[in-house]
């Protein structure tokens, strides 16, 4: 009965999220919703629920938990003290702060809410060892080099922050990086970064297919092509591929041969 009672409240309390959610309010707080991720808003204010997960991705709908960093998880790494983790495991909130309004400074939407200031690899060293080749110890990352090739343009965020690991280009963070050729161990993979992929299609459409025929998990990042169009880094096929090359099925959602 108890585990029935514990079930009904959960999903309760992720309709009432969901509805708050599609209010598109974002990270504007009534008192009245405290108690969405709060279990003692009056005597134990900084009381978090076990379902706070539930109560995230009710607001953000569009979330998928294979681009992000897998949550309601038990830590195997120490974790700072300033990054919470909630009933011992690890959560959205221990990574991101909910209410910039505190007055704590840099914590804002562009900065995603996250608790430190640096973004990218630099966060992720917060609990992430690296080793002696700037590499994080629990991936097996390959060799490359970027090489810039237009200057008057700029890489998507997500494709800076793979270089920032991936290559000595760039050994801190960098503001801006021109689009360029990301070179692969193997030259038969080397692909351009950061030009349009539309231009491309109107010039060859015979060789290319149009964005909207394009799988799902093939992003674009203001038309232009990424790092993370062809990978993601919560894939689980190899290379962190964003969809199976078997057969060259990931070239060829792009390509016409």
């Amino acid at each position: 009965m108890r585990n029935k009672c514990s079930i009904i409240f959960a999903l309760l309390i992720a309709i009432a999220a969901v509805a708050y959610g599609l209010s598109g309010r974002g990270h504007e707080f009534s008192d009245d919703k405290c108690v969405l991720c709060h279990s003692d808003v009056k005597d134990d204010p900084a009381s978090i629920k076990p379902t706070i997960t539930l109560a995230c991705n009710a607001c953000h709908l569009k979330l998928e938990k294979k681009k992000s960093h897998p949550s309601d998880v038990y830590p195997t790494m120490e974790v700072p003290e300033d990054m919470p983790l909630t009933d011992g495991k690890l959560t959205c909130l221990t990574c991101h702060f909910v209410h910039p309004e505190n007055g704590i400074q840099n914590l804002t939407d562009s900065h995603l809410f996250l608790r430190r200031q640096s973004r990218g690899i630099f966060f992720c060293t917060t609990c992430h060892k690296i080793d002696k080749n700037r590499h994080m110890v629990f991936e097996n990352v390959h060799p490359g080099s970027y090489k810039v090739t237009n200057r008057t343009t700029r890489i998507d965020n997500v494709s800076l922050e793979c270089i920032e690991c991936h290559d000595t280009y760039a050994k801190s963070p960098e503001e801006n990086v021109g689009a360029g050729t990301w070179n692969h161990n193997n030259k038969e993979y080397n692909h351009p970064i950061g030009v349009s992929y539309n231009k491309i299609t109107s010039r060859k459409a015979h060789k290319f297919r149009a964005e909207g025929m394009l799988n799902k998990e093939i992003r674009l990042f203001n038309g232009k092509i990424g790092c993370g169009t062809c990978h993601n880094i919560y894939s689980r096929e190899k290379n962190m591929l964003a969809i199976n090359n078997r057969g060259s099925r990931l070239c060829l959602e792009c390509h016409i041969k």
